[in-house]
């Protein structure tokens, strides 16, 4: 399956979805938390990258992360 995948000069797999940091945010509602894979499911990407995206956000100020257990987060939407 992932050898039919594209790869870019650095041999890395491209992206095969058009979400942005911007989406994921948008898919948010404002005090709502949310995990990863809510997330990761809701836009139909893979976990990781919603992971990414929800970490470059949390990094922004723009949503928050709670981790209640060492291997779980929790994220939710800053007041705007």
């Amino acid at each position: 399956m992932d050898e039919d995948r594209e790869r870019n000069s650095q041999g890395r797999f491209t992206a095969e979805h058009d979400v942005t940091a911007e989406d994921v945010y948008e898919a948010m509602d404002q005090f709502e938390p949310y995990t990863s894979r809510e997330i990761a499911d809701n836009l139909d990407i893979p976990r990781r990258t919603a992971y990414k995206f929800l970490n470059d956000l949390a990094d922004a100020g723009l949503i928050r992360k709670k981790k209640p257990e060492p291997r779980r987060a929790i994220w939710i939407r800053n007041e705007e």
